[in-house]
């Protein structure tokens, strides 16, 4: 299965067939060590010193899969627990522990496996193995815990059933699957969960977490005799591990259609094909054929039903193969109206490649996606350490990832055409439709089966590198940071701007622009920008934020020379053709529209609207429907070409690049670009409430998702690096929020403290998600622990574990080519140049109690708060 899949979730160019000199991949597989200790735990470690980080994942081999009717939900429940107390450790101990040395740890369960994983500073790896050894061997599973995390994972289940794409997905699973687990949601149903007792859980966790049922990746700068030592130290023999014996899924034999009636603004379309699992002869062509139809904005699928039809916002693939029956998925947004119209279109796209077969270009596309996204993976020492851990666990073998790019490679035209014919039979065929309460659904099986076509009808990173720093005679200012670790690199341009730029009558101009300046320039449509990116296995995203705008791309080191002249192409000649305009309003329409199906995101914009009031921050980065049905073209030209200027412009590089040769370049493609006046209104200083003010949205909801807080400081202040360190105290499975009133009281699954700067004062905020039942309780819980950090401060421990929390997670944040850029780019735009990152950890070392408790007393401690509602309430 491809990585896309696992994390569920034509060489064409300026218009010439070009066939550039291609290298395959090649996994570091040779530094890579396999062995079994004598306890039975499987190890997989791999040396690399190319960061100071070490990650640590522990794989057990057991998911929700493994669990009778009965124990529906427990492996996920097990994962929450193992968290709240075990021989070494009390509840709330481990994530201290952990964040208090700088690193971040997690869980996730899955069908087929559990994951605990960590991600340490070098020095600090043997803390994190400590922990993970403890937490999958001793876990206590204390009554009274049990009974407050039950509420929790109850919490979890409300909150999904607010969530349109998991009502989707699990009524997709229960839909195709009718007798293997994995009909079953991960996470159980509340009827399950509520009977579990300490022994059920305790029964199912000693039968099942035993290290012979287990495997440790351990990737990162570590020494493997170390490893080794410590490992055995921690992992006594274990007892015999039962063997899972799964029932056999049945073959499907007619169609299975279910329509669901929900309270949300947009339709939602899942089909599904059964297919084998993993390490089939099929499984390659399949991802193959996935990629080709629905992996990229130039798949077919993208290309015909939303660039040139405009009948979905949004449509993607993936062929799920796991351990057991696999299933080829479709999943797409779009009006109720278009329902039927683009079930016809998806089943003549399927039946065009039984038919027809698919194109050299497209395949060769479709592989070196697949390929690419390999590479890019090892970028991050806990992104090859999941691929690692996924091959042994689920094929047996870590190294089969490489006889998984080596089938890929071997796929042929004839082979993804066989696969399509076998699989993508209307009888197989899984079809859920979840809409608008309002909204009537007239289709029969019958009506379906009738929108399909016949084939007759159908025809190594450098730790430290030094930054470049360059500034045209235009103004533009290049950033340059070479890091030969991997052939890839990534660029990022960014403009000041953004939301603070706008004003009530141009409110979302920002966003529109930034998303128009890949849907064609000058010289190349939309779809062939697309097609021209996907060429080049490479990715080219937009952004718009608060006060810039501007673009980030990531591709192969090979493609340098062809994706700076596309970059260029893009911000220098953007068309902003009405026709792709028009395509574009409709997304951002539909994507205000869908706000009122998550109501996190309707929450906290309501928060900056009453915060801000007239000040820009406090409008929808998105606008409103009534200013974005009016904007034109000429006013997304005249916000871009006033703003899009060489001298407010930061280009920053970073990868296996060459400076000198990138300095030629940024000059031939930029350098006769006009420097331009350029003026910034100042918007007025928004004024913090002096008593409480409150605002709702009363939406039938499961859950009330509320934010509370007020403003905060700027990204020039001292006190953002305050607040910074407060937040880790606050936040995180460690921190007082998380540990008071998620883990003690079980108010809530979803809640943090969060922090935002701007050129103008930021916010600060808590925020939750928590049952109409609890609502009041938990706001009177959230103010109380306000009250308590404003009365007596924090410890001398809490400040060192919330600092080495900040560093740790700055430092693992900054692994990729693509944040690295970014966080430069911005810096150096900033004006707090392109080294912040460097100075801003050696405040974070600096920063004081006093420091804390001043930060308090400034911001959390005013009388005046916005507390903003949505959902259920009265």
């Amino acid at each position: 299965m491809s990585k896309k899949c696992f994390l569920f979730t034509i060489f064409l160019f300026m218009g010439v067939i070009m066939t550039p000199a291609y290298t395959q991949a090649q996994l570091p597989l040779e530094k890579v060590i396999n062995f079994k200790l004598p306890s039975g735990l499987e190890v997989v470690l791999q040396e690399s010193d190319t960061a100071p980080v070490v990650a640590i994942q522990i794989w057990v081999k057991t998911g929700s899969a493994y669990e009778s009717e009965t124990e529906a939900g427990i492996s996920h429940l097990i994962e929450h627990m193992v968290f709240k107390g075990t021989q070494h450790y009390k509840p709330g101990e481990i994530a201290k522990i952990i964040e208090g040395n700088g690193g971040s740890i997690n869980a996730y369960t899955s069908f087929d496996y559990t994951v605990y994983h960590v991600v340490m500073p070098a020095s600090k790896w043997q803390v994190g193995l400590n922990v993970l050894a403890d937490m999958v061997q001793n876990a206590l599973f204390d009554p009274q815990e049990l009974a407050s995390e039950k509420k929790v994972v109850l919490e979890e289940i409300s909150k999904d059933e607010d969530s349109p794409f998991h009502i989707l997905s699990n009524t997709l699973f229960s839909t195709a699957y009718k007798v293997y687990p994995y009909r079953r949601p991960i996470i159980g149903y509340t009827k399950t969960v509520r009977t579990f007792s300490r022994e059920d859980v305790f029964r199912y966790y000693k039968k099942w977490y035993q290290p012979a049922n287990m495997v440790a990746v351990i990737v990162g700068d570590i020494k493997k005799e170390e490893v080794k030592d410590a490992l055995n130290q921690l992992f006594p023999v274990s007892d015999t591990v039962s063997v899972f014996n799964p029932p056999q899924e049945p073959p499907q034999k007619e169609l299975r259609f279910v329509t669901l009636n929900k309270p949300f603004k947009e339709t939602y379309l899942g089909l599904g094909f059964p297919i084998p699992g993993v390490g089939k002869e099929d499984t390659y062509a399949l991802d193959v054929l996935s990629e080709i139809l629905g992996g990229s904005e130039s798949a077919r699928l993208n290309v015909i039903l939303k660039l040139k039809k405009s009948i979905v916002h949004s449509i993607g693939t993936h062929a799920f193969t796991p351990k057991g029956p696999g299933l080829f998925i479709i999943q797409s947004l779009l009006e109720v109206k278009n329902l039927k119209t683009a079930l016809k279109e998806i089943f003549t796209q399927i039946e065009k490649i039984k038919n027809e077969g698919v194109l050299s270009e497209e395949l060769a596309k479709a592989k070196l996606n697949l390929e690419s996204e390999f590479i890019y993976d090892q970028e991050t020492m806990e992104g090859w350490g999941r691929t690692l851990g996924f091959f042994q666990v689920v094929e047996g073998d870590a190294r089969r990832c490489e006889d998984y790019l080596a089938n890929i490679r071997a796929v042929t035209e004839e082979k993804v055409k066989e696969v399509a014919r076998k699989y993508f039979n209307p009888k197989h065929l899984s079809l859920v439709v979840v809409a608008p309460e309002e909204a009537q659904v007239k289709l029969t099986a019958k009506e379906i089966q009738s929108l399909w076509p016949s084939l007759l009808e159908t025809k190594p990173p450098t730790r430290n590198p030094s930054v470049q720093k360059f500034v045209l005679d235009n103004g533009l200012t290049l950033l340059v940071k070479e890091n030969h670790h991997l052939p890839t690199f990534a660029v990022t341009a960014v403009f000041m701007g953004g939301l603070r730029a706008e004003t009530p009558k141009t409110n979302g101009v920002s966003n529109f622009v930034a998303r128009m300046l890949t849907r064609g320039t000058s010289k190349h449509s939309a779809i062939e920008i697309a097609t021209i990116i996907d060429s080049m296995a490479g990715q080219i995203d937009t952004f718009s934020g608060w006060n810039t705008f501007g673009l980030n791309g990531h591709f192969l080191t090979r493609f340098f020379p062809e994706a700076m002249q596309l970059v260029a192409e893009i911000l220098r000649e953007p068309a902003f053709a009405p026709e792709e305009m028009e395509k574009i309003r409709t997304l951002i329409l539909a994507a205000i529209k869908q706000k009122e199906d998550r109501p996190s995101s309707l929450a906290f914009t309501q928060f900056y609207k009453t915060l801000y009031g007239n000040h820009p921050y406090g409008m929808d980065i998105l606008g409103t429907e009534e200013t974005i049905k009016k904007i034109t073209s000429d006013d997304l030209k005249r916000f871009y070409h006033t703003y899009a200027k060489p001298n407010n412009m930061v280009l920053a590089v970073v990868g296996r690049v060459n400076a000198n040769e990138i300095l030629k370049t940024v000059k031939r493609l930029f350098g006769d670009w006009p420097k331009q006046e350029i003026t910034f209104s100042q918007p007025p200083l928004p004024t913090a409430p002096n008593v409480p003010v409150s605002t709702k949205k009363i939406l039938p909801k499961e859950q009330v998702h509320f934010v509370l807080g007020s403003l905060g400081t700027t990204m020039y202040a001292k006190d953002k690096l305050a607040l910074a360190v407060l937040d880790a105290i606050l936040s995180g499975q460690g921190g007082r929020l998380f540990i008071n009133l998620r883990d003690k009281k079980g108010l809530a699954y979803a809640l943090t403290f969060v922090h935002r700067e701007g050129i103008e004062p930021g916010m600060w905020a808590v925020y939750m998600a928590t049952s109409p039942q609890k609502l009041n309780e938990a706001i009177e819980g959230v103010k109380e622990e306000l009250r308590k950090i404003i009365k007596d401060g924090i410890s001398k421990a809490e400040l060192n574990r919330a600092k080495e929390y900040v560093l740790g997670n700055f430092v693992i944040g900054l692994q990729t080519n693509g944040q690295q850029a970014m966080s430069m780019a911005l810096n150096e735009l900033y004006g707090l140049g392109y080294n912040y990152d460097e100075v801003y950890q050696e405040k974070i070392k600096k920063v004081t109690t006093q420091d804390i408790i001043k930060a308090i007393r400034t911001y959390l401690a005013q009388e005046g708060y916005v507390l903003s509602l949505v959902g259920p309430v009265e």
